[in-house]
């Protein structure tokens, strides 16, 4: 990286370092996942503080060679606020940040997951009228880049149009009621239709759908990535534990 070049970069982590600095983790669009210093940053009146925190997307100013920098500024594009007031939002956003933390270490996957990020923040920002439909998209979307498909047709028999639906997390995937193992739970007819209609279009009908259809959905695509990736989500496993203590409160 030349001195003083300026990146577009998303915030998608931040942990303390020292006593007053912080260390960060940026996706920069083009050039891949940078960790940067801040330098005094959690000082009360330092001017980057904002550069600091998770979800601000701006372009960053760096000082530096060989994998040490310094971010020197920040011109701030958006650090999507409606997302920090609202707690329905934030876990769904944090999830998305943990995703390409931990998958973009390749850059032409990374540059696909970072825009579908910044996509998926804006909508969840501005223009979500339900945050499960949006989450369960998104997550919808990272499968697909990844290469990875939900086929709708048991994974074990290949039955294709079973009584009931199953989704084995031993498996990752269908399976019908013969096949059926421990742990696999069965779905609900609204949610084969949503996974149905994902498959094959940008699903815009959602008006007859309960949130929990929703998070089976989200549910089942972190399985998959997980899975495949041998990756475990930390907040996903908080986010679903939130949920279900709200629900059963």
């Amino acid at each position: 990286m030349e001195k003083e070049k300026p990146l577009d970069c998303l915030c998608i982590k931040s942990i303390d370092y020292k006593d007053n600095d912080k260390l960060i983790t940026l996706y920069a669009f083009g050039e891949g996942k940078i960790t940067a210093s801040l330098k005094g940053v959690k000082k009360s009146k330092a001017k980057l503080k904002y550069a600091s925190t998770l979800l601000c997307f701006g372009k960053y100013y760096f000082t530096g060679r060989n994998g040490y920098y310094n971010v020197i500024g920040c011109d701030l594009i958006d650090n999507f606020y409606g997302i920090w007031t609202d707690i329905d939002k934030y876990y769904p956003a944090l999830c998305s940040l943990e995703i390409l933390d931990k998958i973009a270490d390749d850059r032409e996957i990374g540059d696909k997951l970072a825009v579908l990020t910044l996509e998926f923040l804006n909508q969840l920002c501005y223009k979500s009228n339900n945050n499960f439909l949006t989450l369960t998209k998104y997550l919808n979307k990272v499968v697909k880049v990844l290469g990875y498909e939900l086929n709708m047709a048991c994974v074990n028999c290949g039955e294709q149009r079973p009584s009931k639906f199953y989704y084995s997390f031993l498996k990752s995937g269908l399976v019908c009621d013969n096949c059926n193992d421990f742990g696999a739970i069965l779905l609900s007819d609204n949610t084969i239709k949503i996974l149905n209609e994902l498959n094959i279009s940008n699903f815009e009908n959602y008006n007859n759908f309960d949130n929990e259809d929703y998070i089976i959905c989200v549910r089942i695509f972190f399985d998959i990535i997980g899975k495949n990736l041998a990756k475990k989500f930390k907040t996903f496993e908080e986010y679903i534990l939130f949920y279900n203590k709200i629900i059963n409160y």
